[in-house]
């Protein structure tokens, strides 16, 4: 037996059993702070967009302009959006996505057709007549027949705007009842309350507008009696 003086071969010494588990944590931990402040950075980036656009127009928005904005570096958009054209689709897909969300979450209130349809057009206005939409409409018009942008932003647009006239329909389902079976009419309900929404709002750009409630009643009473009409006409039945 070898005198216990003797020193020995020691093998090295594990790592306690927490150790991986500890490390493990601390790498999740940097990876999530990391996406957090990506993320933050990402929405203060199309925030910035939306700002310039409203502010300087929509040509004058370069990158560098957008980045001095956001306070970050032309590197960091290029890194996060790679070209100027992704990062505006990437702000109408943002938006597109909060308008999808916000119709399939709406309840539609009301007893009457005329309560009913003012209450979509609140609806309506948390999108068309907020003046970010200004931007927006800038940014779509441009994409949507600028000869230079690629064939895959003109078919993300071409997708969305298939998706958003699908999501419509059970919000008019709420107002309209049986009548939303009616292709015509949903679409004539949509552009007459989306086109006096825009069409304020655009307006209200140029100068200053007076309150528009008296506008508004009128519009709702104008609608109904056009869909009252076309329901008896087509045979549908008003909830």
């Amino acid at each position: 037996m070898a005198p216990s003086h003797v020193n020995r071969k020691v093998p090295p010494e594990k790592a306690p059993s927490w150790a991986p588990a500890a490390l493990g944590d601390d790498v999740a931990s940097r990876r999530k702070r990391r996406r957090s402040d990506g993320e933050v950075t990402r929405a203060r980036v199309l925030t910035a967009a939306v700002e310039s656009i409203l502010a300087k127009g929509y040509y004058q928005t370069s990158s560098n302009e957008i980045a001095r904005r956001a306070g970050v570096t032309w590197g960091t958009l290029q890194h996060q959006f790679g070209t100027r054209e992704a990062l505006l689709l990437e702000l109408l897909n943002e938006r597109w996505g909060w308008l999808q969300e916000r119709v399939a979450t709406a309840q539609i209130e009301g007893t009457t057709l005329e309560e009913r349809l003012r209450s979509v057009l609140e609806v309506f206005a948390s999108y068309y007549a907020h003046p970010d939409h200004l931007a927006h409409l800038q940014i779509l018009l441009d994409l949507s027949r600028a000869p230079d942008a690629s064939e895959a932003t003109r078919q993300a647009i071409a997708v969305h705007g298939a998706e958003l006239s699908r999501a419509w329909r059970p919000l008019f389902v709420q107002v309209l009842g049986d009548a939303a079976g009616d292709d015509e009419l949903v679409r004539y309900v949509f552009l007459a309350l989306r086109g006096y929404l825009s069409g304020t709002l655009i307006g209200s750009s140029l100068a200053d507008t007076a309150d528009d409630t008296v506008q508004r009643e009128m519009l709702v009473r104008g609608v109904a009696y056009a869909v009252r009409q076309r329901a008896e006409e087509q045979g549908f039945s008003l909830r």
